[in-house]
This record gives C-alpha cells, structure tokens and sequence, in this order.
C-alpha cells in the first residue's frame, strides 16, 4: 500500500463542518514524470485504526519552477472524515513547503483535465476567504492570491 512506503510529511489538524476538530498524519511521495514531477499526498486521521485502502489522496504536479497544479482529489476516508478541509489546508502547506503557488485544474475534459464540483467548491471558498483568486479567462483557481 502506498501509504506504507510514503515519507511522514506532517500533521494536519482541522476543523470540520460538524465543527469537531481532527488531527490528520500527512504522507507525502515524490514521483518522476515526463510531463513534470510531482507529489502525492495522503491522509489519515490519527489514532483511528481504518482499511488498508480508507485514505484521503491528492496529487500535484510540477508546471513550473514556482508553480504545482493539483492534479486531483479522492477523499476515500468514511464518511464523518469528509468536509474537514484538508484538502484547503493541504494546498496551504503544499504551497509553503515547495514555496511555489498552486493552481487549480480547469474542467476541460476533452483536454484531459476535470475539475470537479467539490474540488471547485474548496476553491471558492478559499477566494471568499480572499486566500485565492479565479482567472475566468484560464478557467484556474490560483493560491496564493495575488495582491
């Protein structure tokens, strides 16, 4: 299983919208790829003992020297594990620790690229919060917002 042989990235704690706080271990793996390398991340909550292949995942991928995109999302943790914003808090951190800034896939399915409802829902919440911005021309979320 991948998370068995991914490098402890950090802890991550969260408030979710049940407004219970979780504290999640973090695990990152760096992966070549022709296109860009990137970086897969996944989550589990600590101290509750889960399925082998219960784990929240997200992917980045090097566009640029300061620029990863996230790639994707799979939130597969049980239910009472999703809307905890790890997935915001995670491009915070991606962010800082690569020091790069992040983008958002566009929803652009017939060039191989989606952006999902929720994954769109984190983004627009993130620019409510004035922590990200939208270019309605590139179809992309961008953090962090420029000023």
């Amino acid at each position: 299983m991948a998370w068995d042989w991914a490098y402890p990235f950090m802890s991550l704690s969260t408030t979710c919208k049940s407004g219970d706080w979780r504290t999640f271990e973090i695990r990152a793996e760096g992966v070549a790829d022709p296109g860009g390398d990137g970086w897969l991340y996944y989550a589990k909550p600590v101290g509750v003992e889960l399925q082998d292949d219960e784990e929240y995942f997200a992917s980045f991928k090097r566009i640029a020297q300061d620029l990863l995109q996230l790639e994707g999302v799979t939130n597969g943790l049980p239910v009472e594990y999703h809307g905890c914003g790890i997935t915001r808090a995670l491009i915070v951190e991606v962010a800082r620790q690569h020091s790069v800034e992040i983008r958002s896939s566009r929803h652009r399915p017939s060039e191989n690229e989606t952006r999902t409802k929720a994954a769109t829902a984190v983004w627009q919440g993130m620019v409510r919060d004035d922590l990200a911005f939208y270019d309605p021309t590139e179809d992309r979320f961008y953090y962090p917002r420029r000023h």
